[in-house]
């Protein structure tokens, strides 16, 4: 493609997205790029002659009186067809412009469209592999492109050129060793995009160029270049005097009392005796900065701050936004690392293997990305690239399996990102991670000089139990070995029987790994029946059992069959040493070009089994009778099975409780233990609090005052007049909700938040939101339905402009920022209790009734309280946020527990008692008198 060539970028307005000759196109637009330059624009209305559906309309913001004077398609079309013509065509998902587009030619007498084209989705994708999203109203705001009016043709057309440019320019900074790589793949790609890594290749590869000296060449991938810095040391003096810290504050952040006290306290804690301290931190007052702050200048004194938030996606957040801020505040420099499962790294060695493959055109668009990103990368995380679901093939194949399994002789070796990690580890004065790593591996991160701070405490009694839970599926198990034999036997096409003649394994190899699968294989359903008919009764088909299994009914059971589980822990443990072997043979051979690519695709695809087998067979330990003895104390096992032919049985192990568990297992690894979280004093629920963070009766909860005004900037409303959802049918609370989630998304288009409890009354909601029109009149994304939650997420803040609806539950009631307009009214559909029905809180309950006390008041109400709180501080973020709150629960009235959840809001929430007919008036009335 010369400098010469004339891009035709094209988008299309349509009555709808089906190619099927009943849809037609209402606008038309095309800017065309020469020489890397907007030369020309085309763009005009087109009458459809059939009216434009009202979803349409909203969409565009044209309807049937904007096109009754326009040209129809068959005037235009001598035109469109002219213009185009020695172009190369290119669009925003080109599928559906090209088609259509030379669908509608054909129609009225053209002939199709014959020219090449250019997908600005696919090439954005893979040029910019970290953006959270494609769709051109994203791109354009993630790169500032001008966008004024998304979704009319002329303004989407002029930006995607705009893109377009953007795109080559990055494109022509590439190496030549990456764009080699990618013009070969690049042949997978939609219509002629490819190309525009070939004809930048075609130019620089007869050139001389060396690589920037951030970058590096390792194995043919080009790599950022590590970076091993020391910052200047922190002094050891912390600055007692507001004067010292506003000065230090200056140009950075605001003063506030409240962060200042707070800030003081804990650099008296890190100062003394004291090994643990719990402070409440309410939304708004810079709890992070005000524990981050007084943390650093303990790494003046020699000590490493270890720092558990409750998920990845807050450790994420905290290194990169507040830890820049912490830098700009500070006077030295301080230095993170952050330390999450290996299974969030790319393993190099594997993943250029994975490019020797044939592989499908998505899972081709995925490893151009990855090739690309890893240019940028320093971590090697696969969150940075923002991919909400990994389940492609691709991913499981060269995600990490852990150092120890990495070769010592491959070049990738010394640049390996989990080695990083843990050479970073050893050095960094602050280690991020999340309360499940923390759990995992505490003898790890601990130390008598190691501080440590988890943030959303509130979350580590929870994130704890949910994190020690494991899984042994024993059907699954034999599926697998099944697979295996398969495999192993198979003399259809190449076989391992082929391998052994060709030397890639001896014949005693081989014969070990039949007799190793096939005792895994015959005696796993064995135990699998024998469980049953032990534990599982007969289940209904509509019925999804769990059963308790006692500790000693257990020992017996595990003692009658000990021959048969031990020969399956021998066979498991041997299977790996042999596959580690023939696999470092496969990797030696590979590199030295001594396998063929049938060779190489049989020992890939056995190898995909034996770790899927590996993964399930990892929890065979449940049935070590040494650590079945630990396991009881203060553990649960129980199986679980649903009546669906073909069901699964499942052994499952959890932690019960986390009081006596977190002070010996965590806390006391540590110099000082910081807890630092939201609605952790709140009267009501102290008790449960202190329990569940496994503190004494009498440990102080330090409390700090709120920075938000509620009184004012809050209106809170509860429908008096709601369903008890106990007392009434499922079909007509949900028709219920709907109809009042309907009349206020038509009296008041504000970005909102509908909260439930369950997804399936989501999924029911929604179909009757559907029926009454409102997903026509509002962008309404529903969990599970519209996408998995950090897609729904996505698409909720970026649509902000447009009042978008989105039903959440899960993790929508917590660890969301919506700051200003980004929510504006929070709707709960009913108090947050958890399932009662689930064999750990049955547990749970029983231990409490066994102590003489009330499993609701002690654990169920508490743990609701805490999350209808988490809930409510999802809508004011920042002092100048004003927002509105609704209960659809009158519960909260008419029960005696009502007043417990009452008292808990943030002091100056009033709840106003009011009917559901009253509520989008009382709205109106509110967002209209908003004094911004």
């Amino acid at each position: 493609m010369s400098s010469q060539q004339i891009y035709a970028v094209v988008d299309l307005e349509t009555t709808g997205t089906a190619i099927n000759g009943t849809n037609r196109i209402i606008q038309f637009s095309c800017t065309f790029v020469q020489n890397q330059q907007i030369v020309n624009e085309f763009s005009t209305l087109v009458d459809p002659k059939q009216p434009i559906p009202a979803e349409i309309s909203q969409l565009t913001n044209i309807k049937d009186k904007d096109v009754r004077k326009a040209p129809s398609f068959e005037e235009i079309a001598g035109t469109v067809y002219s213009l185009l013509q020695n172009t190369v065509f290119v669009a925003h998902n080109i599928a559906f412009d090209y088609n259509f587009l030379s669908s509608e030619l054909v129609r009225v007498g053209y002939p199709e469209l014959d020219l090449q084209g250019i997908d600005t989705v696919q090439l954005a994708q893979i040029v910019l592999p970290t953006l959270p999203s494609y769709r051109l109203s994203d791109v354009s705001q993630f790169l500032d492109l001008k966008h004024d009016q998304p979704h009319n043709a002329a303004s989407d057309a002029q930006t995607t050129a705009v893109l377009l440019i953007k795109l080559q320019n990055k494109i022509a900074d590439f190496p030549v060793t990456l764009l080699e790589k990618l013009t070969q793949m690049g042949r997978q790609l939609e219509f002629e995009t490819g190309d525009c890594f070939k004809a930048v290749y075609d130019k620089k590869r007869k050139l001389d160029s060396k690589l920037p000296a951030n970058l590096m060449s390792v194995g043919g991938i080009i790599l950022q270049r590590p970076v091993f810095s020391k910052d200047s040391l922190a002094p050891l003096d912390y600055p007692t005097s507001l004067a010292e810290k506003e000065k230090l504050f200056t140009n950075s952040i605001e003063v506030r009392s409240a962060q200042v006290s707070m800030m003081d306290e804990i650099a008296v804690f890190f100062n003394s005796d004291e090994q643990v301290r719990t402070i409440d931190a309410p939304t708004g007052m810079g709890k992070t900065l005000g524990y981050l702050f007084p943390a650093a200048y303990q790494v003046g004194q020699g000590k490493q701050i270890v720092l558990s938030t409750a998920t990845t996606a807050l450790q994420s957040q905290l290194r990169d936004h507040d830890f820049p801020l912490l830098k700009d505040v500070l006077p030295f420099g301080n230095s993170i690392v952050s330390l999450k499962g290996m299974q969030h790294f790319i393993d190099l060695e594997r993943f250029i293997r994975s490019l020797k493959k044939s592989q499908n055109s998505h899972t081709n668009v995925l490893q151009m990305r990855i090739l690309v990103w890893l240019m940028q990368t320093k971590t090697g995380d696969f969150d940075e690239l923002h991919i909400t679901k990994m389940q492609d093939p691709i991913f499981s194949e060269i995600r990490h399996h852990g150092i120890e399994n990495l070769d010592r002789e491959s070049p990738f070796y010394a640049v390996d990102f989990l080695r990083r990690q843990k050479a970073a580890e050893k050095n960094a004065d602050f280690i991020l991670t999340n309360h499940a790593y923390l759990s995992h591996h505490v003898a790890e991160l601990a130390g008598p000089q190691r501080i440590l701070i988890v943030d959303e405490a509130q979350h580590l009694a929870e994130m704890t139990r949910k994190s020690n839970r494991r899984v042994l599926d024993l059907d699954e198990i034999k599926i697998l070995a099944d697979s295996l034999l398969v495999k192993l036997q198979s003399h259809e096409s190449y076989s391992f029987v082929d391998l052994v003649d060709a030397n890639v394994l001896t014949a005693a190899e081989f014969k070990e790994l039949v007799k190793l699968t096939r005792v895994i294989d015959f005696t796993t359903p064995q135990l699998s029946s024998e469980f049953e008919g032990r534990f599982v009764r007969k289940i209904q088909p509509d019925e999804y059992y769990e059963k308790l299994i006692e500790p000693m009914k257990m020992r017996g059971f595990i003692k009658a069959h000990l021959a048969e589980f031990t020969a399956v822990a021998k066979a498991y443990r041997k299977l790996n040493q042999a596959n580690r072997r023939l696999y470092q043979n496969y990797v030696m051979q590979t590199e030295n070009l001594h396998l063929s690519s049938v060779q190489r695709r049989l020992l890939d695809n056995y190898f995909t089994l034996t770790d899927s087998l590996e993964k399930e067979l990892r929890n065979w330990e449940l049935f070590d009778l040494d650590q079945l003895e630990a396991l009881f104390e203060n553990q649960l096992i129980w199986l679980t099975k649903s009546g669906v032919p073909g069901a699964h049985l499942r052994l499952n192990s959890g932690l019960m409780e986390t009081k006596g568990f977190l002070q010996e297992q965590i806390y006391s690894a540590f110099e000082h233990t910081l807890l630092i979280g939201a609605s952790l004093s709140a009267g009501s629920i102290n008790d449960y609090v202190r329990n569940s963070l496994d503190l004494p009766a009498d440990s102080k909860i330090s409390g700090f005052q709120s920075a938000f005004n509620y009184e004012k900037q809050v209106q809170a409303l509860v429908a008096a007049d709601a369903p008890d959802v106990g007392q009434v049918d499922y079909r007509d609370y949900c028709e219920y909700l709907a109809e009042t989630i309907a009349q206020i998304s038509e009296a008041v288009p504000r970005q909102t938040l509908v909260l439930f409890n369950s997804l399936q009354t989501i999924e029911d909601v929604y179909h009757l939101l559907q029926h009454k029109k409102i997903t026509n009149m509002r962008n309404v994304l529903a969990q599970g339905i519209s996408g998995g939650v950090e897609k729904v997420k996505k698409r909720f803040i970026m649509d902000h402009d447009h009042h978008a609806l989105l039903l959440g539950t899960g993790s929508f009631w917590e660890g969301i920022d919506l700051p200003q307009d980004d929510l504006e009214l929070l709707i709960i559909t009913r108090l947050p209790f958890q399932p009662v029905a689930s064999v750990v809180n049955q547990a749970r309950y029983h231990r409490v009734e066994q102590l003489g006390e009330n499993p609701f008041s002690k654990i169920a109400l508490p743990e609701a309280v805490l999350k209808l709180n988490q809930g409510f501080g999802r809508l004011i973020r920042t002092p100048q946020d004003r927002g509105a709150f609704v209960l659809l629960d009158s519960r909260i009235l008419t029960k005696k527990y009502g007043v417990v959840f009452e008292k808990a809001l943030p002091q100056g929430v009033d709840l106003k008692q009011i009917s559901s007919q009253e509520i989008p008036a009382d709205l109106q009335t509110f967002f209209k008198n908003d004094p911004r």
